[in-house]
């Protein structure tokens, strides 16, 4: 960030001048929205399918005897035993990729959009707001920031996601196929994530420090979820990885702890928006929104801890 922050403005620049329509138009794109298959479809289509498989995975052994539709669909994934096995030895791993998709490419963006409030480069460039630096708070609100806001990139996280399998292949699993696919996805994933925030600084959609911090912020919570939140794997006294013994977590435990996380993020909000009123002496009742959060704060907090989420072993 701090080698990226000088050249904010003149990389803009320069990109936007040599922007290419097709390029954008390829990462920009999304069959979901009625136009080409785009970049960012890819990345839905690997939440979906993380998402379906962990589902099926936790109802295998979920309770589902008052629930006959379930009970049902429970009873034809137990009768492919095949089947069945490989979902619930692979559970904590699903449950990773889930926890670590929602984190890196929803809430980590959400929660930094609605508080530092970052004016996107097109605002500056057309004269409408002053530039501010990634660090400064910018002048947007809750009802303005989640499109409006520039920091970080939303598209760039979303790439980065797929930094989760490389990190499931590589250090989860014994087969060397396994980590060698881990690396190609590795280089893979970076080209993407590089590819997309180039794209959004062509469009003049974000600045280069708003990428940046996607790429390697984004990483760095992946990291720290497999390894020390969700501890998918763990690493011996020399530092060398192994395999942890992944037991398979009680059945939907993932979607409990990203509940738990979006109200943790949603008190974070709210506890900076009751103090930004120090910086809009006109609203000085949003010090409610502070108050308020505190409890919320603390309750979310408890409640992941109490689900394992970074929790030390017993």
């Amino acid at each position: 960030m701090a080698l990226v922050t000088p050249y904010d403005i003149a990389l803009t620049t320069w990109l936007y001048g040599h922007k290419s329509q097709w390029f954008v138009d390829l990462m920009s794109d999304s069959m979901f929205e009625l136009e080409m298959f785009g970049g960012g479809d890819l990345i839905v289509f690997f939440s979906a399918a993380c998402l379906l498989l962990y589902l099926c995975s936790s109802l295998i052994d979920a309770d589902c005897s008052t629930r006959p539709a379930l009970n049902n669909l429970q009873a034809r994934l137990r009768a492919r035993s095949g089947w069945a096995d490989w979902l619930r030895r692979n559970r904590l791993r699903l449950e990773f990729l889930v926890v670590a998709t929602f984190c890196c490419s929803t809430l980590m963006v959400k929660l930094l959009k609605w508080t530092m409030a970052r004016p996107r480069p097109k605002k500056y460039f057309w004269g409408t707001r002053p530039f501010n630096e990634w660090w400064e708070v910018g002048p947007y609100f809750l009802d303005e920031g989640t499109y409006r806001a520039s920091f970080p990139s939303g598209h760039t996280a979303s790439a980065i996601t797929l930094m989760g399998l490389v990190y499931v292949l590589s250090f989860s699993l014994y087969d060397k196929r396994y980590r060698r696919l881990g690396a190609a996805l590795f280089l893979f994933t970076i080209a993407f994530g590089l590819t997309m925030a180039i794209a959004r600084i062509m469009t003049r959609a974000h600045w280069p420090t708003d990428v940046t911090f996607s790429i390697f912020g984004g990483w760095a919570l992946i990291h720290l979820l497999f390894f020390y939140g969700i501890k998918v794997t763990g690493g011996d006294q020399s530092g060398a990885y192994r395999l942890a013994e992944l037991s398979p977590p009680p059945p939907f435990r993932g979607i409990r702890i990203c509940w738990y996380l979006s109200l943790f993020c949603l008190a974070l909000v709210g506890l900076f928006l009751g103090l930004k009123h120090f910086l809009h002496e006109r609203w000085p009742w949003l010090i409610i929104f502070s108050i308020a959060s505190v409890p919320l704060l603390v309750y979310a907090a408890l409640k992941s801890f109490g689900e394992g989420l970074f929790r030390a072993d017993d």
